[in-house]
């Protein structure tokens, strides 16, 4: 936190997201092709957080990773189970 406020680097951390309500339909519109899905949990965190660095001048990127807490070495037995949302906040 010290080196993101003297501007030296990008502030980054992760928020696993277990249950989300939306994970679903999410895979499921993505697989399909669709571009444009429900993504609550992620709009509500990078929205909020540009709110309030917004008099900062801070940029605020946030990406998504479909996670499987439970270890298999077969990809064919991968069950989406979890959603980490990366933030960064970007130093200026």
């Amino acid at each position: 936190v010290i080196d993101w406020s003297e501007d030296l680097a990008d502030l980054q951390f992760s928020v696993a997201l277990d249950k989300d309500v939306t994970q679903n339909a999410q895979i499921l519109l993505q697989e399909q092709g669709f571009r444009l899905f429900p993504d609550f949990a992620r709009f509500a965190v990078a929205a909020t957080l540009k709110r309030i660095l917004s008099p900062l001048k801070q940029d605020v990127t946030t990406e998504e990773y479909y996670m499987d807490t439970s270890y298999s070495s077969d990809p064919d037995l991968f069950e989406v189970k979890q959603v980490l949302l990366n933030v960064v906040i970007e130093s200026t």
